[in-house]
């Protein structure tokens, strides 16, 4: 624990001490630069000299840069170091890590050379992520989007740009059941139950929900649902006003220093499962026994209409129209974003057991077979509740029966997510009574011993 605290201390402080000689540099270089009259081999936009228009762009951009450097300044933590993030994940929905270098005007240029290296909490090193099509590079903001998460997708992530790096993310991917959440109302609602409290704990903590931020919604053009998580995390007190830890009056001993270090490290706290969380704390019966929340809303939005693009020309006609929403571009309009392909997984079940259909996308959807959407109320009666759709939007499906395999698709904004072909099958087990195999084992090996002392027969008959 003492060297992961002084790794963290040392890459944190490594990182502020860079921003600060940015800023202190950057300032320096446009002043040498705004005096500068040579303009040869420059666009007129970087030297506009006498160009308002340009002046006032440079300008805003610089103070964008020289915002954005403020900020993390504002930021660090108290031992004066950047604060990395703990981030948890669920399996098979969507995480997405902004890359928080602050790029100069100048160093604008140079955006498609940043990377993105990663370490598995095992590695004692870093090596560059590998992309793939789950996992995407945004080409406008340089942010990393892992889609389908995974436990392998678990560990430590860090932007880069040359030398410049910036604050870690720890990534935990865990598995989520509908027995390690509850689901709650807002606190607007009539009836509860509500969020759970912060609270006190063991050692000068405080354990609490921290939310996130509303899902999209399931469907379009008519009521549909979104969901917001809420996920248990742990706080260390004296974050924000350096108050110290004392000695609780049951006589507990001062929390171990390296502890301590670890929660003023990450001051916006550690959530509950993840992997970088102490043992001493992960163990305590407050932390064990609070689980991840969940709260249900309604929602209606409008479906994507057609998006038309034209390219004209200086006399105002159409010389060019593709249709956006089809997947089309023209090569005079920017790029979209890219989106990872839909997946689609084959599950294999055995008949008479219990199966859980997990969508390949992120949730909230809808599940369809066919034309048919699978309505949760619905598929509940008509299977007298041998089929049902849990809060998690995953179908679970009890003692399963042959006709049950299916192409089961989910869906999102009228749009497929993923799909899972599920074939239920008979298992096939031999039962072998233990007497009669171990008899035919005894025969078979004597068999075996009557040929081989034959065989010996022979030869010494020979000879």
């Amino acid at each position: 624990m003492n060297v992961l605290v002084q790794l963290l201390l040392f890459q944190c402080f490594v990182i502020s001490s860079s921003i600060t000689i940015l800023f202190v540099v950057s300032k320096t270089y446009i002043l040498i630069e705004a005096i500068s009259l040579n303009t040869w081999g420059h666009a007129e936009s970087e030297y506009p000299r006498y160009n308002n228009k340009y002046k006032t762009q440079n300008k805003e951009k610089w103070k964008e840069y020289y915002d954005c450097l403020q900020s993390q300044f504002n930021n660090l933590n108290v031992h004066k170091s950047v604060t990395p993030e703990a981030l948890v994940g669920f399996e098979t929905s969507i995480v997405k890590m902004e890359c928080k270098i602050c790029l100069s005007p100048l160093d604008s240029k140079n955006k498609e050379s940043i990377t993105w290296e990663w370490a598995t909490k095992d590695d004692e090193g870093f090596s560059l992520v590998e992309y793939s099509e789950h996992i995407l590079l945004a080409p406008e903001d340089r942010s990393l989007q892992i889609f389908n998460l995974r436990d392998e997708h678990t560990g430590q992530y860090m932007c880069k740009l040359g030398e410049s790096t910036t604050t870690p993310y720890f990534l935990t991917v865990i598995n989520i059941t509908e027995t390690t959440m509850d689901k709650v109302h807002s606190p607007s609602a009539p009836k509860g139950p509500y969020s759970k409290k912060p609270e006190n704990i063991p050692f000068g903590l405080i354990i609490d929900t921290q939310w996130g931020e509303w899902s999209v919604c399931s469907t379009c053009d008519k009521v549909g649902k979104k969901h917001k998580l809420g996920y248990c995390t742990v706080y260390f007190k004296g974050v924000g006003n350096n108050m110290e830890l004392e000695a609780e009056e049951n006589g507990r001993k001062r929390f171990e220093s390296e502890i301590t270090n670890l929660f003023k490290i990450f001051k916006y706290g550690i959530p509950c499962q993840s992997y970088i969380l102490p043992n001493v704390v992960k163990t305590l019966p407050e932390v064990r026994g609070r689980k991840n929340e969940i709260m249900i809303g309604y929602c209606k939005v409008k479906c994507p209409i057609n998006n038309i693009f034209e390219v004209r020309d200086k006399s105002g006609n159409v010389i060019e129209r593709v249709d956006n929403s089809k997947g089309i571009y023209s090569m005079s309009q920017k790029l979209p974003p890219m989106e990872p392909s839909v997946e689609r997984r084959l599950q294999y079940e055995v008949k008479g057991s219990d199966i859980v259909l997990q969508c390949p996308g992120d949730a909230p959807i809808q599940w369809q077979i066919a034309e048919k959407t699978l309505k949760a109320e619905v598929i509940w009666a008509e299977s007298n509740g041998r089929i049902f759709i849990s809060i998690t939007d995953r179908i679970h499906i009890k003692k399963a029966k042959m006709s049950d395999s299916n192409i089961y698709s989910c869906w999102q904004l009228e749009r497929l997510a993923g799909s899972v072909r599920l074939v239920v099958e008979k298992k096939f087990e031999l039962n072998f009574n233990h007497s009669v195999m171990l008899f035919g084992l005894v025969l078979i090996l004597g068999i075996f011993l009557y040929m081989f002392i034959k065989m010996i027969g022979i030869r010494i008959s020979v000879k």
